[in-house]
């Protein structure tokens, strides 16, 4: 018997500790394929919601046990809007395979040739190999084939990313020798990608999970600022260098517009002029016809003309920011353009404090009330009602992923909403279609988070959605379904549970409101996952089935 590392020794119990937080919930390695595509893919600043879309493990997964694509830095997901018309674009392609097991083996890397020859083929079908891959494979691979063919007219740089990650230490020479084919073979199939290859063992994998990603950022200004005795900045700033400072590598840095009410909005009318004022640089200087940028931070030290900021939220200004990041990433040399924004650093340690900024700084009347998104009350109210019930409402993005809390215990607010959406207003149908975009219109968000809904709604629907996730596993609900189903009809058999459980569809959250706690039994359950399954069988049980609206109202009937 080889004897263990002490990396190998120490990595296995993180883990055993970590999955046993979560519960039953979560085997260990359906837990290892979550930690490492985690750690792996830790820059991208991902939630445990996303690093979950990409898994598409169990099975005819060809050697690949998750699967992500980022356009220009942005998730790839099914309700992602490409924008075909952006001169430069970067696409990423993630492929990881997990396996707790303590060595490196031949066979993943021949099942990484194989499954690329397959899929990534442009000339072949992948409905093709439907009996080889598996459903939710397919779906992530069309995905990313869709995309690429929608940008392929710009020339995009592409970089395909390989890594085999399990509890190892040593890589045999046999097994290594086995990646310049599929170099070779990528290569083949995407003339001038980038290629790479990462053997990620108990010792990288701790690397990754001490490796604790920096919160500051760098904003190298063009004057001499004005500074006030309680650390805040008024400040211009090169417009190449901004752009610098809201970017890595050419990609956006979302994490650092968590804070900001609005999304952004395209090609509006104040977009249009920002872009042609920034296309104009024979026209006056920038921040003279530009309101600016506003930053809150916790600290922030100057040093010379060079200002680090801790956790910096940019919480006015998006619009600004996006025209500044897509006018200077199209350019060959982003650098020399001695036009300034204006930007105001607000030092404010205080959270309630931050909170109030931000909704100061976006209270012209043009915004609705409703794109006070996680400053809002009600997102404070619902945090501090689960907190008290053992669960963790991500109000912040990562927060609480970042302070360790367990993986089945985090909350986020596209999840939140797409319970409430499913349960309460029973529109499964619009929860299933749109993952990440459901919370854009204000109309729906005004209905999900409302202040005149009991708290505990929240809680109970999520209760609910937890027992279904749960319920839906081979070893509880007696069949092996496929993860691609399980995602198509969990919002369904959740709608139904709840429509048994209170006893009628009408004025569903008040009867949630008035059950004491939410108790449900194997035998609810079952009846409503055979109520739906037999309902999204009989339609053709496909994707437009589960994202139209046939379905719901069958079952509603």
């Amino acid at each position: 018997m080889v004897q263990k590392t002490n990396d190998q020794i120490i990595l296995e119990q993180i883990l055993k500790e970590r999955c046993a937080e979560s519960g039953d919930e979560i085997s260990l390695p359906d837990y290892f394929e979550i930690y490492s595509a985690s750690e792996i893919l830790k820059d991208y600043d991902l939630t445990y919601d996303d690093i979950d879309y990409g898994i598409v493990g169990k099975g005819g997964d060809g050697g690949i046990d998750s699967i992500y694509t980022f356009i220009n830095g942005e998730q790839l997901k099914e309700d992602t809007d490409i924008n075909s018309n952006q001169k430069k674009n970067h696409i990423e392609l993630i492929l990881i395979q997990s396996k707790t097991s303590a060595n490196f083996k031949e066979d993943a890397i021949i099942k990484f040739r194989e499954s690329a020859q397959d899929l990534f083929n442009l000339s072949n079908d992948p409905d093709e190999f439907s009996s080889r891959y598996s459903a939710d494979l397919i779906d992530k691979i069309k995905l990313f084939r869709e995309s690429y063919s929608k940008l392929a007219k710009t020339f995009p740089v592409i970089e395909v990313s390989y890594f085999y990650a399990n509890q190892g230490d040593e890589v045999h020479p046999n097994v290594n020798g086995k990646v310049n084919k599929l170099r070779e073979d990528i290569s083949k199939l995407f003339s001038g990608a980038k290629f790479s290859f990462e053997f990620v063992g108990a010792t990288k994998l701790l690397e990754m999970t001490r490796n604790v990603p920096s919160t500051s950022r760098n904003l190298e200004l063009a004057e001499s600022p004005i500074g006030t005795t309680a650390g805040s900045y008024l400040c211009l700033v090169n417009l190449s260098k901004y752009y610098e400072f809201i970017s890595d590598t050419g990609s956006l840095v979302r994490s650092i517009f968590e804070s900001n009410v609005r999304d952004y909005q395209g090609s509006v009318v104040v977009n249009t002029g920002i872009r042609n004022t920034l296309s104009n640089v024979n026209s006056e200087n920038f921040w003279y016809l530009n309101n600016g940028v506003t930053i809150i931070t916790p600290k922030a030290v100057m040093a010379g003309k060079q200002l680090t900021i801790e956790d910096p939220q940019i919480v006015n200004g998006l619009q600004t920011s996006h025209e500044i990041y897509q006018h200077f990433s199209q350019l060959d040399d982003h650098t020399g353009d001695d036009r300034a924004v204006l930007v105001r650093v607000i030092c404010e340690e205080d959270e309630d404090a931050r909170d109030r900024i931000i909704r100061a700084t976006n209270s012209q009347t043009s915004i609705p009330p409703a794109s006070l998104r996680s400053s809002d009350d009600i997102h404070r109210n619902i945090e501090d009602f689960l907190k008290a019930n053992d669960y963790y409402y991500d109000r912040k993005k990562n927060y609480y992923k970042n302070q360790g809390m367990p993986v089945s215990k985090i909350i986020s607010i596209p999840y939140m909403a797409q319970t409430m959406m499913a349960i309460t207003l029973l529109k499964p149908d619009s929860a299933r279609a749109r993952p990440s975009t459901l919370i854009n219109s204000d109309t729906e968000y005004k209905r999900i988070f409302s202040l005149d809904l009991p708290i505990d709604i929240y809680l109970k629907a999520i209760q609910i959605m937890k027992a279904v996730e749960n319920f839906l596993k081979p070893e509880n609900c007696g069949r092996e379904l496929e993860r691609k189903t399980i995602t198509n009809i969990k919002f369904y058999v959740a709608m139904v549970v709840s429509i048994k459980y209170v006893g009628g569809k009408k004025n569903i959250s008040e009867k949630l409101g008035a059950i004491p706690s939410v108790e449900l039994t194997n035998e609810i359950l079952q009846e409503s996952l055979d109520c739906v399954l037999n309902e999204f069988n009989a339609l053709g049980a496909t994707d437009q089935v589960a994202k139209g609206s046939e379905l719901v109202a069958k079952l509603l009937e």
